[in-house]
C-alpha cells in the first residue's frame, strides 16, 4: 500500500529537517518546501526527499508544491509576513484537499502577547483550525533546548551564562523530540485531529541548572 505524500515547510530548519528525516525513515514520500537550493536542501535531497522551491507567500508556487500531497507539516516563517504565508498555504491546502496540517506553534501564543510573532502564531493556529475539510493538530513547545545549548561557547569563553528570563523554570524539549511528536501526529491524523500537544524535556530547569 502506497503511503501518503507529506510536504514539510521550513524543511531546512531545526524541526523541519528532522521531520523530513523521521518521515523518510518511516517510508513516507516527502516533499521538502525550501526557499532555495543550497547545501542544506541538497542534504535533504540526498536523503531521498523531493525538493520544491518557493516562498510561502507565493500562493501559485505553493499550490504547485501541494499537487499530489495528502498531508503537511507547517513550520511558519518567523517574520513580519507570517500571516501572509499562512493564508497562502491555507488557500492552497483547501484546493489540494489536504487531509491534515500539523502546525508548529508557540506555548504562549495568544492574541494579547506583547510579541508580534507570538500573536501571529495564535492567528495561524486559528486560521488552520477554520480551514474547511482540513484536520489540524498543534504542536506548541516552549523555548527549545537549543536556545540555551547555543550559549555553551559563550559561557565557556567568558564565564557568563546569558539568561533573560529571571528566576523562571522551564522544561525545554530537544528539536528531535518536537519532530517526533509532529511525525506521530501526521502518521495517525484521525487520532490527533483537533488536539494540541506541548512537548517538554524531562524536568523543570532554572538558569543555574542550565548553566
Amino acid at each position: 500500500m502506497t503511503k501518503p505524500r507529506i510536504i514539510v515547510t521550513g524543511a531546512t530548519g531545526k524541526t523541519g529537517s528532522l521531520v523530513v528525516s523521521e518521515l523518510l525513515k518511516a517510508g513516507f514520500p516527502v516533499r521538502a518546501l525550501v526557499h532555495r537550493q543550497d547545501g542544506r536542501s541538497e542534504q535533504l535531497k540526498a536523503q531521498g526527499a523531493e525538493l520544491a522551491i518557493s516562498d510561502l507567500s507565493d500562493v501559485e508556487r505553493v499550490s504547485d508544491a501541494l499537487k499530489d500531497v495528502q498531508r503537511a507539516y507547517f513550520c511558519p516563517p518567523y517574520d513580519p509576513y507570517m500571516i501572509q504565508g499562512a493564508v497562502a498555504f491555507a488557500v492552497a491546502a483547501k484546493e489540494a484537499r489536504l487531509e491534515p496540517i500539523v502546525g508548529l506553534s508557540q506555548w504562549l501564543a495568544s492574541p494579547s502577547h506583547p510579541s508580534l510573532s507570538t500573536r501571529q502564531s495564535w492567528l495561524v493556529d486559528r486560521l488552520f483550525s477554520m480551514t474547511p475539510g482540513v484536520a489540524h493538530t498543534v504542536v506548541n513547545p516552549g523555548f527549545f533546548a537549543d536556545t540555551y545549548l547555543v550559549t555553551i561557547g559563550l559561557a565557556a569563553h567568558f564565564g557568563i551564562f546569558p539568561w533573560m528570563y529571571g528566576n523562571s523554570r522551564n522544561a525545554p524539549p530537544s528539536s528531535e523530540d518536537i519532530a517526533r511528536v509532529a511525525v506521530a501526529a501526521m502518521m495517525d491524523p484521525a487520532r490527533h485531529a483537533g488536539k494540541s500537544y506541548r512537548p517538554t524535556g524531562p524536568e523543570l530547569l532554572g538558569a543555574e541548572d542550565m548553566a
